[in-house]
């Protein structure tokens, strides 16, 4: 089974709780050549790398979430202190009260669904 970073909320703006439950997965072909950003069974972006998976950092940009449209940067696939999270940082064009939405995101790899969150964009799987 591919990695799969699953999403909860880390920091950012009022729409933060959107991303809580995506996953961040290889995608299925073999060998993987595309990460996906996924909520539920829909495939809400992909990376592409000309058929190879990209190296950190890489983007899902203009995808539609939630009536907003969004960018979901990852710095890296390696992080945390057992070296398994993801981490990055997010965007929308949701309206702000004060400043840009956006926010950060930790995504720790394995499998199965963490039902409880945080008020933040931490990924956990």
């Amino acid at each position: 089974m591919p990695n799969v970073w699953t999403i909860h909320h880390e920091t950012g703006g009022a729409t933060k709780n959107s991303l809580h439950g995506c996953h961040i997965q290889e995608n299925n072909t073999n060998p993987a050549t595309a990460y996906e950003l996924v909520k539920g069974n829909t495939v809400l972006a992909s990376s592409t790398n000309n058929g190879s998976l990209p190296s950190t950092p890489f983007s899902f940009v203009g995808f539609g979430l939630d009536s907003y449209t969004w960018t979901l940067t990852v710095t890296t696939l390696t992080g945390g202190p057992s070296s398994n999270q993801a981490q990055g940082t997010w965007t929308n064009n949701a309206p702000a009260i004060a400043g840009d939405q956006g926010g950060e995101f930790t995504a720790q790899a394995g499998s199965g669904i963490d039902t409880g969150y945080t008020d933040t964009a931490k990924a956990s799987a």
